[in-house]
């Protein structure tokens, strides 16, 4: 009778000691999950951090460009500086204007032609879009088929200083920054969406 008392206490110590481990168990993995929880939800919060000042910085650079007038500066095409030509020379249509920065990050630079491309399969031959870039002389007589237009002087052209993202950017008759548009990278999709817009509101691009 003792010897079956003594196994029930042992039995029961057992199941106790397994209960135990168990309920320790599950309040690690308890624990684990709200460890991953937080981890997510801070990541979620530094990306819409991220998001946020990416959209302000965009917006507070479309205010300050927007309308802004280029004047009837002196440009060229390609590489070739001998052959000037005021800007009013080219804008007796309204001009789509793709503007680029040489520290513009490649991706960037590929994806927004990609888009262009794809809305607009002509354009290479389309003499109403051209590229605005800071570029190396030796890349702009052909930059992803296009030859692309330089300022005479630098600092007639204050949207050089755009060195983040591409930009796109309506020029005509006015000589005036119109339709500023400027790519954003926590929102690629919207590329496309402007593209098409100016593709039905200037039936002559």
């Amino acid at each position: 009778m003792k010897y079956k008392s003594t196994q029930i206490v042992l039995i029961c110590i057992a199941v106790c000691f397994l209960l135990f481990n168990i309920g320790l168990l599950f309040l690690l993995q308890m624990h684990k999950y709200e460890l991953n929880s937080t981890k997510h939800r801070l990541e979620h919060l530094e990306n819409v951090e991220f998001m946020f000042k990416a959209s302000k910085e965009i917006t507070v650079t479309r205010f300050k460009y927007e309308q802004y007038s280029i004047g009837n500066s002196y440009i060229y095409s390609g590489s070739d500086k001998s052959e000037l030509i005021p800007v009013h020379f080219i804008t007796n249509q309204p001009k789509l204007v793709l503007g680029l920065n040489q520290n513009m990050c490649r991706p960037c630079v590929e994806g927004v032609f990609a888009d262009v491309k794809e809305i607009f399969p002509d354009f290479e031959s389309n003499p109403n879009i051209i590229c605005i870039a800071d570029i190396e002389q030796r890349f702009k007589d052909d930059y992803y088929g296009k030859k692309v237009i330089s300022f005479q002087q630098k600092d007639d052209f204050l949207l050089y200083e755009i060195v983040a993202m591409p930009y796109f950017f309506i020029l005509d008759k006015d000589l005036c920054v119109k339709q500023l548009f400027i790519t954003d990278k926590t929102s690629p999709e919207l590329t496309k969406e402007y593209l098409k817009t100016i593709k039905e509101r200037y039936m002559e691009i």
